[in-house]
């Protein structure tokens, strides 16, 4: 279980924990990514398709099976844990999901595939 992020917390060793634990899946960089792009809310379905087509680059049988695999795995792992720790809303009536405003502050980094997780406040401008 991730703690819900705040960001008064930001230099402590338990925030950059939950931001590793948040990051540790591919799913979940994945899908970040894709709602730091759309800046809007977007379905699961659409998430889930977005994901497998990523994967797999094609619609194939393959990455169907995939996509359904991975609406699941946001049904039921990813996005319960990215809504308890803050970072995005998911709004169940309408399956949809969307980030909430906590990433506008923060900048992350890795300086290279070997190095260290940078983690900084930032002011980051809100593009919408």
């Amino acid at each position: 279980m991730v703690e819900r992020l705040r960001l008064e917390q930001a230099e402590t060793p338990e925030f950059l924990d939950a931001i590793h634990a948040l990051l540790a899946d591919s799913d979940r960089r994945t899908v970040l990514q894709y709602l730091m792009a759309q800046h809007q809310p977007v379905t699961v379905h659409r998430l889930a398709t977005e994901l497998a087509a990523a994967e797999y680059g094609a619609a194939t049988a393959d990455a169907l099976d995939r996509q359904r695999e991975i609406a699941l795995g946001l049904r039921h792992a990813h996005l319960p844990l990215l809504q308890d720790a803050g970072v995005v809303d998911w709004n169940l009536e309408r399956d949809s999901v969307a980030l909430t405003p906590i990433l506008d502050h923060l900048s992350v980094t890795v300086p290279d595939p070997g190095g260290l997780l940078d983690l900084s406040l930032s002011s980051r401008p809100n593009s919408q």
